[in-house]
């Protein structure tokens, strides 16, 4: 295909999607769509023939819109593009403080001779819709490469020693890269380097403006969470002493617990103590005292059985974090019931400590009523995204992964597809918000010391414009908590994961509540609500190869006693 033919192609492609968002944008009788603006960003990409390239951009916003994008020049784009440049949107509106549904974003690759890389871009097109979202210029000495992430860090990107030294040979002055990829390219001369870590820093750099966030501490009242965290805490340990009885302090740092739950860390106290009965349980089927199929079929009832429960609960603002905690635990355990290997004392331990966050999510069932379906647009998205991070890590380190990691991203993908598929757009949402933090960490992880205090902020400032819309963020702030003990422990890699988990969820749920029509269902608080007790310990049932043992065991006594008496008899 020669130059002429491929500028028609695009230029007809180009087209259609303006056509195609001219036919979808929601206008109202007599209200016209009109450019907002459009502007051309330098993006820097690896060449299909090795080293690097500047490929330029084209980005236009439209107003009024139906809060789509729409790419043409895709083929050198790379197929996770489109969905990269959609979450640029709608981190961009989020930052401009206006409805994502005021625009509609047209991308247009115009560079042939080299590949964006996916998602590798999307950074610098969220800066381009934010600059055109406030009428501000961008710099043209300045370009930058790195992945924007649905709560607005910048995530790392492959090739930025090839990037930036293609970015100096084509005279570009400054070069905006992730935190931490700085050092790759620290040979490449006459350009200067930049690592960011955040949009906010990106924009800083590219226009000049220097955003505010419009919310604080003040946003934030952490009496639901406080009284939440400590219920589940009491709940969990009371299930753990149930079943361990005097060995409590064999499988737990009764003593370390304790002492977090005296400072007020009742998350981190809570998790500790299900990961003691995790170890409580492992023991007991390893020993032989507990049959793995009798929990195997007693944890898949019991999960059945609790979904079943959470169905009928209703989904508000104040609940919504609690609820998708609870769907990510019973899915949990269907996804290790479906393994080829299950651990069964994961999905029982799972199972049995359920009721206490069913409970806490009936008592905090009230506030602004969120339907499920109407999550669906969003968890399409996001499941979009999972998709292009899934890919992009696997893409970028091949065979590199462990084997582990590999299958933990594959499920989680795969488990966001099922749900979604059947209409669970909540828990389909959850499990593509952690396939896009594991994979991000998966690219991060060599930089979690400079990354996970930074990744704490932007949390935090995720979670006060969370509770301006009226969360409480119970699971956001229980993922910073957990993080913090981690980071305390020195170890930054879980630590950064943890933060990553609490910024996704927290960016989420501001999104969710944060854009909710004006008109919507608000209940009072419950009067009452009975609570859901947890099942009776299991702590007798004898496997098979107990009775197999404890009956070797008879014949060889019953043996020795006959032997005995045929030796008496004899004597006499």
């Amino acid at each position: 295909m020669n130059k002429k033919t491929l500028s028609a192609a695009l230029a007809i492609t180009a087209l259609a999607a303006l056509a195609l968002a001219l036919t979808l944008a929601p206008l109202r009788p007599g209200q016209a769509m009109y450019v907002l603006g459009t502007v051309r960003i330098n993006a820097l990409a690896v060449s299909s023939g090795g080293g690097g390239a500047v490929v330029p951009i084209e980005v236009t916003l439209l107003t009024p819109g139906n809060g789509r994008v729409y790419v043409a020049g895709v083929p050198e784009a790379g197929e996770g593009f489109g969905p990269s440049a959609q979450i640029a949107l709608y981190v961009a509106a989020r930052l401009a403080g206006v409805p994502v549904t005021n625009y509609t974003a047209l991308v247009r690759v115009i560079g042939l001779e080299a590949s964006v890389g996916g998602p590798s871009a999307s950074g610098y097109i969220t800066a381009a819709m934010f600059a055109l979202m406030k009428g501000l210029p961008l710099r043209n000495d300045t370009a930058m490469t790195g992945i924007i992430l649905p709560d607005g860090t910048i995530g790392w990107v492959g090739g930025v020693g090839d990037k930036v030294a293609a970015a100096a040979q084509n005279g570009i002055k400054r070069v905006l890269v992730p935190l931490g990829e700085q050092g790759e390219a620290s040979g490449v001369k006459g350009v200067q380097v930049i690592p960011v870590a955040t949009i906010q820093q990106a924009i800083y750099y590219l226009t000049g403006y220097n955003i505010t966030s419009p919310y604080g501490p003040s946003n934030l009242n952490a009496t639901a969470f406080n009284e939440t965290a400590k219920y589940l805490y009491r709940q969990v340990l009371s299930i753990y002493r149930n079943a361990t009885g005097s060995s409590a302090d064999v499988y737990a740092n009764m003593s370390l617990i304790s002492s977090l739950a005296n400072e007020g860390q009742y998350y981190t106290a809570a998790s500790l103590v299900y990961n003691a009965l995790y170890r409580y349980y492992s023991a007991q089927l390893s020993g032989g005292s507990l049959s793995g199929r009798a929990l195997y079929n007693k944890a898949l009832q019991l999960a059945r059985s609790y979904e079943s429960i959470v169905e009928r609960i209703p989904i508000t603002s104040n609940n919504l974090g609690i609820i998708v905690g609870i769907y990510e635990r019973i899915y949990q355990i269907y996804q290790e019931a479906n393994s080829t290997n299950p651990d069964v004392a994961l999905m029982y331990a799972r199972a049995v400590t359920l009721p206490p966050w069913i409970n806490a999510a009936n008592r905090l069932a009230y506030g602004r009523v969120i339907n499920e379906a109407s999550l669906q647009d969003m968890a399409e998205t996001y499941l979009e995204y999972a998709y292009v991070m899934y890919s992009y890590v696997t893409t970028t380190y091949q065979g590199q992964l462990p084997t582990d990691l590999l299958n933990s991203l594959q499920n989680d993908f795969e488990l966001a597809q099922t749900l979604y598929r059947n209409g669970h757009y909540l828990a389909s949402l959850a499990a593509s918000l952690d396939t896009i933090s594991l994979a991000e960490n998966t690219l991060a992880y060599p930089g979690a010391v400079s990354l996970a205090p930074v990744e704490r902020q932007v949390a935090l400032q995720n979670i006060y414009r969370a509770a301006a819309c009226g969360s409480p963020n119970i699971l956001p702030l229980s993922y910073v908590q957990f993080g913090d003990y981690y980071a305390s422990a020195g170890d930054a890699a879980t630590a950064l994961y943890m933060y990553e988990e609490a910024s996704m969820y927290a960016a989420a749920i501001g999104d969710i509540l944060c854009s909710a029509n004006a008109t919507y269902v608000v209940l009072p608080p419950p009067n009452s609500s009975s609570a859901l007790a947890p099942p009776p310990p299991i702590t007798a049932v004898t496997s098979p190869t107990a009775y197999a043992v404890n009956y070797i065991i008879a014949i060889i006594i019953i043996i020795f006693v006959l032997s005995v008496i045929i030796v008496s008899l004899k004597k006499r």
